[in-house]
């Protein structure tokens, strides 16, 4: 575990995996790095990969108040820290979030930015969204058969990112319901449009043909508001394109990110 304390106190955890150009990984709401074990290595291989917990989640603090704001902030503060005066930035769902107003905010650390499953909806969470539109139907059911409905919403093989979700931690259990309030509510009313009109970084989006967390009409939402943005469509994948088709994923990405580093 590696600790960093922020301008306002804030302690994150982070984490650092070989050498080279810099690649950092943005994980989405509620999640934390671990949702990348099964790609960091790979990325690795010749670049140097930086794992963030956003602040709120996983193992950093958890301030009882969060701006949207405050994400990409963490992001600069650590780079800085680590002596990163440039990298290429991939952000998953609400992840890519912040990668994209990180992006906007400090053109000249991005060389590039993947968004994997983007939405530009600012008044819930994918994970309130997705519930809601099967909440007449699911609304009385036990925890477990809600999940194991709403999984085959959201994946194209459930059998593998089952597999994969053993091995991501869950953190949510030590943060109060005050603090997860506070998560929430700074994932709402982002401005994310305002960010993503000022995008000049070479922009790739993938989305998962198969979830409906976030789902492929959002992410061409976003593309059309990012200029010359690249837009691809993993056939086979849901929420996670890089558990799914994980060979597939580490291909367009690779290229994508030499293109321009």
């Amino acid at each position: 575990m590696n600790l960093f304390t922020t301008n306002d106190g804030t302690i994150l955890n982070y984490k650092t995996v070989g050498e080279g150009y810099a690649i950092v990984l943005i994980h989405t709401a509620f999640d934390n790095y671990t949702v990348f074990h099964n790609i960091e290595d790979d990325l690795a291989t010749h670049n140097q990969v930086v794992l963030i917990d956003l602040r709120g989640h996983g193992y950093s603090d958890k301030p009882n108040n969060i701006q949207f704001t405050d994400y990409a902030n963490d992001v600069k503060e650590l780079l800085d820290y680590l002596y990163i005066d440039q990298c290429a930035v991939i952000g998953h769902e609400m992840g890519a979030s912040v990668a994209a107003e990180f992006s906007a905010t400090n053109p000249n650390y991005v060389s590039s930015l993947t968004m994997i499953n983007p939405t530009m909806i600012e008044d819930s969470t994918p994970e309130e969204r997705i519930y809601r539109r099967y909440s007449e139907k699911i609304r009385t059911w036990d925890e477990e058969k809600q999940h194991k409905f709403l999984a085959a919403k959201m994946y194209y093989d459930k059998k593998k990112v089952n597999k994969f979700l053993k091995h991501v931690e869950n953190t949510n259990g030590i943060a109060t319901s005050n603090e997860m309030d506070s998560i929430k509510a700074s994932f709402k009313c982002n401005n994310i449009r305002e960010y993503l009109g000022k995008v000049t970084t070479p922009t790739q989006i993938i989305a998962g043909q198969h979830g409906e967390r976030t789902t492929i009409v959002e992410a061409k939402e976003v593309a059309d508001y990012i200029k010359d943005s690249e837009f691809e469509v993993f056939q086979s994948s849901g929420l996670y394109p890089f558990v799914e088709q994980k060979a597939d994923f580490l291909n367009s990405v690779n290229s994508f990110i030499k293109r321009f580093k």
